[in-house]
């Protein structure tokens, strides 16, 4: 896994950014140090954003584009420009989160805030003071440490998008699913080979390998799988193996598997197959589980922005479930800019439900 920056690593470089010289971006104070850098959304899905989008974020020009649960919540990778090659391949990570507003706008004093800690700890007796002062750093409110699936997810793609070799686990990994190991030996896979195995489906006959072996896989195997598959772009012959054993479990009632491999399918290609089977899931029993509706607002949000199925969604969320639930996914989703006009667009239609009406009253009662 790269390397979680503390201020005396950081510092060696970044000796130019000082309290007497302020840094006003994240991406300036990139540029200052005179690194290279990338960054990765979190949130949702782990996604790269470009630096200009982020450029415009940070102006608050455009809002975070994939924000959850009202917080925009990402990965900036950096390392040397000297030395490149070396620096890229153990690269410096800081995991960072700052509230989004009701558009979707980063909250700039929190990313002000949390800049000036990086230059107060560097513009100070930093390199005396080293453990000191990263302690200092590191105890910040604006860092998240992501769970053990998205960390190898993550992990996985930085190597892809950096050009580095996978983990020691991935050939083992890759033997299971070319079926040179016995299929009840899923025990001896790793949590980060899977995941380096599916940042890695188009290599070699790994996509085949998977379709082949996935009626026959452990539910703890496709639950690895489906918490690295999310982030994945996955072909219609995949989507088709997946909806296919989806549909299977679902009439046996297997409620787990069903989610699981919901959240496989997340990067579809295959929009409108996708579309009909959230139609089918939210038509179906499955829905009396609250989860089916956290993986599609979390997962499947994108879904969301056809007028018929986000109406459909709120529909049986309200039928369904308590207050609470619906309250907390309505908020999300207007936070979510693709989505937002849509979800408000609720509170005019005359022709939603009672329920509907009756759960879109009690957020307002609340507030």
């Amino acid at each position: 896994m790269p390397a979680i920056l503390t201020v005396s690593e950081l510092g060696f470089y970044m000796s130019q950014a000082t309290s007497n010289n302020p840094v006003p971006t994240l991406a300036a104070l990139m540029d200052t140090a005179e690194a290279q850098w990338r960054l990765f959304d979190l949130g949702r899905k782990i996604q790269p954003i470009s630096k200009n989008e982020f450029a415009l974020i940070e102006q608050n020009q455009k809002p975070y584009p994939y924000p959850i649960q009202q917080k925009a919540r990402f990965a900036l990778v950096f390392w040397q420009q000297a030395n490149s090659q070396q620096s890229m391949e153990n690269p410096f990570i800081w995991f960072l989160q700052f509230d989004v507003d009701e558009m979707g706008l980063l909250k700039l004093q929190q990313r002000d805030h949390y800049i000036s800690l990086v230059i107060k700890a560097l513009g100070e007796e930093f390199i005396s003071k080293g453990d000191e002062k990263s302690s200092e750093l590191d105890n910040h409110p604006y860092s998240f440490t992501p769970d053990q699936n998205r960390q190898a997810a993550f992990n996985a793609q930085v190597k892809v998008a950096l050009k580095q070799p996978a983990s020691l686990h991935y050939e083992h990994v890759q033997a299971y699913f070319a079926g040179q190991i016995d299929i009840d030996k899923w025990q001896e896979l790793s949590i980060q080979g899977i995941a380096d195995f599916c940042a890695r489906l188009t290599d070699g006959n790994n996509e085949q390998g998977l379709i082949n072996l996935l009626p026959d896989l452990s539910v703890q195997t496709l639950s690895v799988l489906g918490a690295n598959l999310e982030h994945q772009d996955i072909s219609l012959p995949l989507t088709q193996a997946l909806i296919d054993l989806q549909d299977q479990k679902l009439a046996e009632q297997d409620n787990e598997e069903v989610l699981y491999l919901l959240r496989s399918l997340a990067g579809s290609v295959a929009k409108p197959l996708i579309k009909k089977q959230l139609t089918k899931l939210l038509n179906s029993e499955e829905a009396l589980d609250q989860t089916l509706f956290i993986i599609i607002a979390g997962r499947l949000w994108s879904y969301l922005e056809d007028k018929e199925l986000l109406h459909l969604f709120f529909e049986k969320l309200a039928a369904n479930h308590d207050q609470e639930l619906f309250n907390g996914l309505f908020a999300d989703l207007v936070s979510v800019p693709t989505t937002r006009n849509l979800v408000l667009g609720m509170l005019r239609d005359p022709s939603r439900p009672d329920h509907v009406s009756r759960a879109l009253g009690a957020i307002f009662a609340q507030a």
